[in-house]
């Protein structure tokens, strides 16, 4: 009875197919910047949680000053709880600017800028994105020229899967159903191109980025299943 009992949460253990977090980061290893209106400094790119780097590109870098005008257009503000794993408070929250500095007069030279969320899909299928958003009036993300979301496995070939505003000023839950495009990618990269900012001084704020996925059962996990299967029909003989 102790056997079969094992076995059988062996089996269910090995069957289920809930979501795992792949990658999270919360973005509250930053510090902030002493200057009003200025952006912080992200203090590490690596995951919070699981496993995985944030970087970014096309034209922008990250600030590294933490007391004065800001050297890059990507950096932190303060951030928020929704979407937040566990006890996680608001901290920081990973922002775009439109311009280095933040300057309302200063010409846009952030639009199209990119963010990029790089995971290990080996052993997962079926990735979902969540993440806590807001901006500006003036930021990213307009009605006319939206942010986009794009993947790639091999960082030069991107293709898209969904397209998001965010000029609303409190936070917003997004979520992007990912699906099987990237499974068993060993490199797989999920891209925010961020669109549409009409000011220096507009932003883009993402918090509590998390990446799910499913995993996949291993080949003794699915030996475990058909050795509880077998089990369970001599037992009923």
């Amino acid at each position: 009875m102790k056997i079969s009992l094992a076995i059988a949460a062996l089996v269910a253990a090995a069957g289920s197919a809930s979501a795992d977090v792949v990658a999270y980061w919360n973005f509250n290893n930053s510090t902030a910047n002493t200057t009003a209106g200025q952006l912080g400094v992200l203090n590490s790119f690596a995951a919070d949680q699981g496993s995985g780097t944030v970087s970014v590109g096309n034209g922008i870098t990250f600030n590294t000053v933490a007391a004065g005008t800001a050297n890059g257009a990507a950096g932190t503000f303060s951030g928020n709880v929704l979407n937040a794993l566990g006890a996680d408070g608001s901290g920081g929250a990973l922002s775009v600017q439109g311009a280095v500095g933040g300057s309302g007069t200063a010409p846009v030279t952030s639009n199209g800028a990119t963010v990029d969320f790089t995971i290990n899909m080996s052993i997962f299928t079926n990735l979902v994105m969540t993440f806590a958003g807001r901006g500006t009036s003036t930021g990213f993300g307009s009605s006319t020229d939206p942010n986009q979301v794009l993947i790639s496995t091999d960082g030069v070939n991107f293709s898209q899967v969904a397209t998001y505003e965010s000029r609303q000023t409190t936070f917003a839950l997004y979520t992007f159903n990912i699906g099987n495009a990237l499974d068993g990618a060993s490199t797989a990269i999920v891209r925010l191109r961020l669109n549409g900012a009409s000011s220096g001084a507009g932003n883009n704020r993402i918090d509590n980025v998390q990446l799910n996925a499913t995993l996949v059962p291993t080949p003794g996990s699915l030996a475990l299943v058909g050795l509880g299967g077998l089990v369970a029909t001599r037992r009923r003989r």
